[in-house]
């Protein structure tokens, strides 16, 4: 096994236990929830700048786009993870919902959805309509899931801002998903399986941290060390696999 696996299997174990006896450390786990997403949102940044390097040739290359695209929704997202840090660190208060985090987050998913189309367009050819129907499926359910999980609190919700923040994340975590899922039939069994597998796991860990955190938010229920933010924390791990994957192994 390579390193960069073993050492993401015992980061992985160390957050699962630290997320599962937090109860005899409140005050560190407040600390530690509130910056370690932005260090491993960081770290994702940093690979896929990496990548990027690898790729870029010429501005108008689509596979240049691609990975310019991927940096830029990743950076965005890191910059989301910094303001809650100044947020609830830096400043001492609580994060507020929305909040100027929330359009970082909400901006970092369009150059995303960008990588992951064009990305996908490179290899349109090999689409079937086997392919095609299975994706389109999928994504149905996976809309349906988010919608009806999301929908009844943000409806509830009296504040117009707050509503359409609410609407906004299922919708482009479907986006996401629908995108990422049809790339991985295209590519499991090729060599890009692998790491296409991880960002697919990527995306919809993500999305249902999302669904998650929106339903918690909305119900005033979200504190400094929810389970939540494991699943935030592993998504970011796992787009740190597959870009590294894709410049290491490919």
């Amino acid at each position: 096994m390579s390193p960069i696996y073993k050492i993401a299997l015992i980061l992985l174990a160390g957050l699962i236990a630290l997320y599962a006896f937090q109860a005899y450390y409140p005050a560190f786990i407040s600390v530690f929830s509130n910056s370690f997403l932005a260090l491993i949102a960081g770290a994702a940044v940093i690979c896929s700048g990496f990548s990027l390097q690898k790729y870029w040739h010429k501005a108008k290359e689509q596979f240049s786009i691609v990975w310019l695209f991927f940096t830029l929704g990743l950076f965005l997202w890191f910059v989301g993870e910094a303001i809650r840090v100044g947020y609830t660190l830096v400043w001492n208060m609580e994060m507020p919902y929305p909040s100027l985090a929330d359009f970082f987050w909400l901006g970092g998913c369009i150059p995303l959805f960008l990588a992951l189309y064009l990305y996908v367009e490179i290899f349109r050819s090999v689409l079937s309509r086997g392919i095609l129907a299975a994706s389109m499926t999928v994504t149905l359910g996976m809309a349906l899931f988010i919608s009806v999980s999301v929908i009844t609190p943000v409806v509830k919700t009296e504040d117009v801002i707050t509503r359409i923040v609410g609407f906004l994340y299922p919708i482009l975590d479907t986006a996401l998903l629908s995108m990422t899922f049809l790339g991985l039939l295209i590519f499991l069994k090729g060599s890009l399986g692998k790491s296409w597998a991880f960002i697919c796991s990527g995306v919809l860990l993500n999305a249902w941290a999302d669904v998650l955190f929106s339903y918690t938010e909305l119900r005033r229920t979200y504190y400094a060390g929810h389970p939540i933010e494991l699943l935030y924390a592993v998504s970011y791990l796992f787009f740190l696999l597959a870009f590294y994957i894709h410049v290491k192994e490919l």
